[in-house]
C-alpha cells in the first residue's frame, strides 16, 4: 500500500480512538504480538538486505544475489529453479525503505483492528496474513506468466497488508482512512478503490507495483471473511 495514503494527525486509522471496534478480547494480547513479531520480522530482513546492498556497493556482490534468489519472487525461480519457498518468504522481504514503511504502517492500524475482535484467535489471524500473502505470490505468478514476464520479480507484504484489510474492512467498514493525512475515506472505499486501481493496471508491463499480488491477497481476505470470520460477535 502506498504509504502516503498515511500522515497527519489521521495517522494510519486516522482517528485515535476504536470507535467501531470497542472491546478486547482474551485473545488481544497475543494478538497484538503476533502483529509485532511480524513487523519485527520484516524489520529484521530488511535490516540484512540493507546490509547485503551496502556489502555489494563494496563489491561483494554474492552474499546479495543469494539472498535475492532466495527471499524474492520470480517465475524462472519457482517454475524452472524450483524454489518453491520464495512464494513464502518473499512475502517478508523489502528492499526500498518507502514500501516497507507503507506495508508495516497500514498491516499495524489494520492488523490491530482485528486483534481487538472478539473471537479472532492468533491463529485465524496468522492464517489470514500468511494466507493472503501466499495467495498473492500465486496471483502475481499467474499474471507474470500470462504475460511472459519470466525475469521479472517480486517481494513485498503488501497481499497480507491486503488481505488483512479486506476483513477489517468487512467487519468496521465505516473506520474512517486519511488519503495523503487529508481526505478522510471510509475503509470500505479505500479497500474497494485499491481493487479498482489493481485491476486496471493489472496488465500493465510498466507498473512496479505488484498489481496481481494486491488483488491476491484481497480475494483471500474475501474468502476468508465468509468461510471463517462472519459471524463472529462484534
Amino acid at each position: 500500500m502506498d504509504p502516503k495514503l498515511f500522515g497527519g494527525k489521521h495517522a494510519g486509522l486516522g482517528l485515535g480512538r476504536r470507535t467501531y471496534y470497542q472491546g478486547y478480547g482474551d485473545n488481544a494480547t497475543s494478538n497484538t504480538r503476533l502483529i509485532y513479531g511480524i513487523m519485527g520480522l520484516n524489520t529484521g530482513i530488511f535490516v540484512y538486505a540493507m546490509y547485503l546492498k551496502e556489502q555489494a556497493r563494496q563489491g561483494h556482490q554474492l552474499p546479495l544475489v543469494k539472498f535475492l534468489q532466495n527471499m524474492s519472487l520470480s517465475p524462472v525461480g519457482v517454475l524452472k529453479e524450483h524454489r518453491y519457498w520464495t512464494t513464502i518468504t518473499s512475502v517478508f522481504s523489502h528492499v526500498e525503505i518507502l514500501h516497507i514503511a507503507g506495508n508495516m504502517l497500514s498491516f499495524f492500524y489494520m492488523g490491530s483492528m482485528l486483534a481487538a475482535t472478539p473471537g479472532f484467535t492468533p491463529l485465524k489471524l496468522a492464517t489470514l496474513i500468511v494466507g493472503s500473502g501466499f495467495a498473492g505470490s500465486m496471483g502475481w505468478l499467474y499474471v507474470a506468466m500470462k504475460n511472459r514476464n519470466y525475469q521479472s520479480t517480486a517481494l513485498g507484504f503488501s497481499g497480507s497488508v491486503m488481505g488483512v484489510g479486506t476483513v477489517a474492512a468487512f467487519l468496521y467498514p465505516k473506520t474512517t482512512f486519511a488519503i495523503y493525512g487529508i481526505v478522510p475515506v471510509p475503509l470500505w472505499a479505500l479497500i474497494a478503490g485499491y481493487a479498482i486501481f489493481d485491476g486496471y493496471y493489472l496488465n500493465d508491463r510498466n507498473s512496479r507495483v505488484g498489481h496481481a499480488g494486491h488483488l491476491g491477497g484481497l480475494a483471500f481476505g474475501v474468502v476468508y471473511y465468509f468461510a471463517r470470520v462472519r459471524g463472529l460477535r462484534i
